[in-house]
């Protein structure tokens, strides 16, 4: 049995689709229910493992998705990073311990945990310096599952996954991008941009991520290692908010503002070996992300005519 802790989420909605179309045996962890999701879930609270160890026992396979922060929830704040991230994925980790679990998929950052490049194209070898305490978790997390393995009895993937894109996207939550800039067209509001709008990031389509998790699953190659998860193509903040314009049919309006310091400026993955030991190639470009991220989340408001507003 695979349990997915953080399965009501952006990620975690669409992992839910992908493993019923692969007819896995699943459950979902959540703090909250979702309607339309087509999942048994049990409500928990990841921060307290009380509520939650029961299950874990009946667990092959567990796939971590849950973060209480995106990247900039806690930028001047390490101490809230450990204590909202960090420290209930240790409680996880302990519980973890003398259970059925063999195998743990973890979703790390392919950004953050990597900081500044030094290289043009970050491979799973370049240097791991997160700038951001969001990084500095994620890495954190990373190592602890790795340095529990042995003890804990289990083997793990852990996947550095750039920018995910598409459909149950939310804006609400500081859910990136394209998100508030799809918010921004459809709500008439003026989209801030953080510095020139040149920094350079990978968006992958989160069909194509949840792909590539299913797959780890059952992969032996896979066990114990890390990887790049991308669309192995780059997008400036420009050209995603100038597809979000046309996709949306609405002249997305902008503000350039300060460039935040815990960003890292521009983020080109390798994923030459996720593919290799996959036999795994993307599927979705950013454009056709962005539309079903669009037809998902808007095409259904009431009153709304795709280029209404094309001439504000």
């Amino acid at each position: 049995m695979i349990g997915v802790f953080g399965g009501s989420g952006f990620i975690g909605r669409n992992l839910v689709d992908r493993l019923n179309e692969t007819q896995r045996s699943f459950q979902v962890f959540s703090r909250r229910n979702v309607a339309g999701l087509r999942a048994e879930t049990k409500i928990i609270d990841f921060e307290k493992p009380e509520s939650y160890r029961e299950y874990l026992e009946g667990l092959e396979t567990v796939i971590l998705l849950v973060s209480a922060s995106v990247p900039g929830t806690f930028a001047n704040d390490i101490a809230s990073e450990v204590e909202k991230n960090v420290l209930p994925y240790s409680r996880f980790l302990r519980a973890a311990r003398s259970t059925g679990i063999r195998h743990i998929v973890y979703v790390s950052s392919g950004g953050a945990v990597y900081g500044q490049p030094i290289e043009p194209i970050i491979t799973e070898q370049h240097p791991v310096n997160p700038i951001s305490p969001y990084g500095c978790a994620k890495l954190m997390i990373e190592e602890m599952i790795r340095t529990m393995s042995t003890d804990g009895g289990w083997t793990y993937t852990i996947l550095r996954a750039s920018n995910p894109i598409g459909r149950y996207q939310s804006s609400e939550k500081g859910q990136g991008l394209v998100a508030r800039a799809l918010d921004a067209a459809i709500s008439n509001t003026v989209l801030d941009i953080w510095g020139d709008g040149t920094s350079l990031r990978d968006y992958i389509d989160v069909r194509d991520l949840c792909e590539v998790i299913d797959r780890s699953i059952t992969s032996e190659v896979m066990k114990k290692d890390v990887y790049n998860v991308g669309s192995g193509k780059v997008y400036s903040v420009n050209d995603i908010v100038e597809i979000c314009s046309s996709v949306s049919g609405i002249q997305i309006k902008t503000r350039y503002i300060e460039q935040k310091s815990f960003l890292v400026k521009d983020v080109k993955l390798s994923i030459d070996k996720v593919m290799g030991d996959l036999d795994w190639r993307p599927k979705f470009d950013a454009r056709s992300s962005i539309e079903a991220e669009f037809a998902h989340t808007f095409a259904l408001i009431p009153g709304y005519r795709a280029g209404r507003a094309s001439t504000i």
